[in-house]
């Protein structure tokens, strides 16, 4: 999910009141929301969650994305594990973590790595602009960017096809690591390393008919969107239960490529599942991303930050855009 518009990233001047937090959670985009924070949370963060609360239409009024639960948070300085289906989604295993943060593990991931071999990732010859460089996408629906204006991703290629690696592939975690990502395991304890909270916002996207009446739209997302920031993200399905399945989940991840003076900039991609057993996938401050090949309930961590985001751009939004599984 990309994308919080928020109209300050500074904490409020004063406490909003129960009766104007009735008021807010009033609005239609609040209805799916299961709310699993405390109540002292919710009060502390309503004007950041109810920008991160969404409700994508396409242009005939058909709900396509909707929020559908609220987690956590994870705190500064804390152990926890992701534990969805009990109490706020994020158990407290210690107060004061001094252990190597989850953010220093993934950075070494990264700078350890290697190139992904050959068939696992695409090169996309592509100029990234962010909307204050003068990239910005005009006149997009009012909810496709939940951390403000969307700038353009100009593509140089005709085609793109961006391969999917499954978790059972035999390079799923180490081209995971090119990107300064890890697959946390079901209740995997961590240190998040990161020095504000992030609250899980659980997103219901329906495809195809997201991606092709939504994200392509010139008012809806205006191209398919890609994105960094200084926070960590981590994406969490809905577990499967008693055989039902509630997401099929995809992340794309993305790394510019350091090119030599006059050479036309490019960037790597590649797209992942992420099982729905209770895993996660964990990425570092300032990996590029997108989620949007995700079907159905998708968990996204997010802090109350600004994003560089942009949309796959041509003249209009880049359509001729695809996964596919190796």
């Amino acid at each position: 999910m990309s994308h919080v518009i928020r109209q300050s990233y500074n904490e409020p001047l004063k406490m909003i009141s129960p009766l104007e937090i009735e008021k807010i959670r009033d609005q239609r985009k609040w209805q799916t929301v299961e709310v699993k924070i405390t109540p002292q949370d919710l009060q502390k963060n309503i004007e950041f969650l109810n920008d991160a609360v969404v409700l994508r239409n396409s242009a005939e009024g058909v709900p396509l994305m909707t929020t559908t639960a609220i987690y956590g948070p994870i705190r500064p300085g804390t152990k926890v594990a992701l534990t969805p289906g009990k109490g706020t989604g994020v158990t407290l295993i210690e107060e004061n973590c001094t252990e190597e943060s989850l953010i220093k593990k993934l950075e070494d991931l990264e700078r350890n790595a290697s190139i992904p071999k050959d068939g696992n990732a695409v090169t996309v010859y592509a100029n990234w602009v962010s909307s204050e460089e003068g990239g910005m996408v005009p006149s997009l629906d009012s909810a496709a960017n939940v951390f403000g204006n969307t700038g353009s991703l100009y593509v140089n290629d005709k085609s793109v096809v961006l391969p999917v690696l499954d978790v059972s592939h035999p390079n799923y975690h180490q081209t995971l690591g090119f990107y300064g990502a890890k697959l946390l395991a079901p209740n995997e304890e961590f240190c998040m390393g990161f020095n504000q909270v992030l609250f899980g916002m659980e997103y219901n996207t329906s495809l195809p008919d997201y991606i092709r009446n939504y994200a392509m739209s010139p008012l809806g997302g205006g191209g398919l969107f890609v994105e960094h920031h200084p926070f960590p993200h981590i994406f969490l399905p809905r577990p499967t239960e008693g055989g039902h399945v509630f997401c099929e989940a995809k992340v794309t991840l993305g790394h510019k490529v350091t090119v030599a003076r006059g050479e036309p900039p490019k960037i790597i991609f590649t797209t992942f599942r992420v099982p729905s057993d209770g895993s996660a996938l964990a990425i570092k401050p300032s990996a590029i991303h997108n989620d949007s090949f995700t079907n159905g309930r998708l968990a996204v961590f997010v802090a109350n930050t600004a994003a560089d985001t942009v949309a796959f751009r041509e003249t209009s939004p880049f359509t001729n855009i695809s996964v596919k599984d190796k």
